[in-house]
């Protein structure tokens, strides 16, 4: 490929390469570039909740983008580093979302009743985007860790369980969360029963 062709697919460099730098920032690319990219991404972010990870495919993502197949190459090495790369940027939003709900309050029962309702009214109201977090829950660690992580933080706080039984409980109401809101984003549960799910997940933890 030569500069010519790496410009006109969006990329600037000053060299002839074999197809441009998949790892280049955001930033350096030209604006065309960034649109080509982002569509991708959220067309992955599509199928993912769709199909699951297993069911990605570049002629899927490609065709949902309007974007050729080869110009994918430019920017993802193949269906691995493109989940790879949407699963990152999942987790940060998780993180942002939970930062956001949690600012000025206390570790502790409140918190940990609000992230899991937070979950759940999410579903109800973006299914897509749980469909994304439940879809890559399992297949990105990141994801698994971060809700773990916060789960646990907030029951060290309060819970009156052994802390040899702790990390069990942190398991169950992770997994628990999760399946719920699943089951809501696809309509198979009614966003009506989110206050009794989030009772009974509660008194899981004393």
């Amino acid at each position: 490929m030569t500069v010519v062709s790496v410009k006109n697919d969006g990329y600037v460099n000053n060299e002839i390469f074999a197809r441009p730098e998949m790892n280049a920032n955001f930033e350096d690319l030209t604006p065309k570039a960034r649109r080509t990219r982002l569509a991708l991404l959220e067309a992955a972010r599509v199928e993912l909740g769709i199909r699951g990870v297993a069911g990605v495919t570049v002629m899927a993502v490609c065709e949902r983008a309007g974007i050729g197949r080869t110009s994918f190459y430019n920017y993802f090495e193949d269906t691995g580093a493109l989940v790879s790369t949407v699963a990152e940027e999942a987790a940060k939003d998780v993180k942002e979302r939970f930062d956001a709900l949690h600012s000025g309050v206390p570790r502790g029962r409140k918190r940990l009743e609000a992230c899991l309702r937070m979950i759940l009214e999410t579903a109800t109201n973006g299914s897509e985007a749980i469909l994304l977090v439940t879809s890559l829950a399992n297949s990105a660690p990141k994801i698994m860790e971060l809700l773990r992580a916060e789960i646990s933080a907030e029951l060290a706080a309060f819970a009156r369980v052994p802390a040899k039984d702790q990390p069990v409980l942190v398991d169950h109401l992770t997994q628990t969360v999760l399946a719920l809101a699943h089951q809501m984003a696809i309509g198979n549960l009614a966003k009506e029963s989110v206050d009794c799910h989030v009772e009974f997940m509660m008194r899981a933890c004393g």
